[in-house]
């Protein structure tokens, strides 16, 4: 089941848009939610006159907003203005406010890049794919070469998004950029998994050849990969795809469209489920 908010003031007909993540609001608690979820890398960009005046007019929120145009007339800081929000809303118990404001005050010191990294986490994290690699690749046009490190690290995450959305051509090109800026082991698996994935047998085999380097990352992936086919095999799915040949084999169409959407649905409502849960 969704995560229900309870709702103080009014639902707005115009969202409010969180810039930093790209997200649209339409209540104070959704408001709340995402600043709660996101407090690492809020900084002075939430403190828009914009946002108390959206709190007033369209959720009928007058004192909240009155008080936040004080804080942005006192020159207050980032973890007021957003105190202000979690409080008056009442959205968490006092003791997770404080956790949340303790992560906003961790995060002040962060450098810039550090906390446009975790932006691009967290865009990717909720599925939008595009601006999550659109701010992968403006840190990587503004970070200097010497920082071998801090690129690697986001061609990896470049490449862990492409793979989960199968997109393995291109997994496979972020993390040899990752394994030539920084060839641990770990770059060497994801490398090897996504050329696994994407080429077929011979081209698969003819690359490991030419590249002995990376004989032992094949041996790890092809390992895995075959436990994980063990796995699916002995499964429920593997066993209802088996049924459903059987039935179209046998040519049972009643039997074989009944079957086929009793298995559609319950994949609908896995996914349905795994969705609500990350958000």
């Amino acid at each position: 089941m969704s995560r229900i908010l309870i709702v103080s003031g009014r639902l707005a007909e115009t969202p409010y848009r969180i810039r930093k993540i790209e997200r649209n609001v339409y209540s104070a608690e959704e408001l709340c939610y995402s600043l709660a979820q996101c407090a690492d890398f809020m900084d002075e960009e939430i403190m828009d006159p914009a946002l108390a005046e959206w709190l007033s007019e369209s959720c009928g929120m007058h004192e909240l907003a009155r008080i936040l145009q004080g804080l942005l007339r006192g020159h207050h800081t980032p973890k007021e203005f957003v105190g202000a929000i979690l409080r008056e809303c009442g959205y968490l118990p006092a003791g997770e406010t404080a956790r949340v404001l303790a992560r906003m005050e961790a995060g002040r010191g962060m450098e810039s890049i550090s906390k446009d990294l975790s932006r691009a986490q967290a865009l990717a994290g909720r599925g939008q794919m595009r601006q999550a690699q659109n701010t992968y690749t403006e840190l990587l046009d503004k970070l200097p070469d010497m920082e071998r490190g801090t690129r690697a690290q986001i061609w990896r995450e470049k490449g862990l998004h492409y793979a989960d959305s199968f997109m393995f051509e291109r997994a496979a090109d972020c993390f040899r950029e990752a394994y030539e800026l920084s060839p641990v082991p770990e770059h060497a698996f994801w490398y090897i998994a996504s050329l696994y994935m994407s080429l077929d047998g011979d081209e698969y085999r003819s690359f490991l050849e030419k590249n002995p380097v990376f004989y032992e990352s094949a041996y790890q992936v092809e390992q895995r990969a075959a436990k994980a086919e063990s796995r699916f095999k002995s499964g429920s799915e593997s066993r209802q795809l088996r049924r459903l040949r059987q039935l179209r084999r046998e040519k049972q169409e009643e039997a074989f469209s009944s079957r086929l959407g009793h298995t559609l649905k319950g994949m609908q409502e896995d996914y349905r489920q795994r969705v609500t849960a990350s958000i």
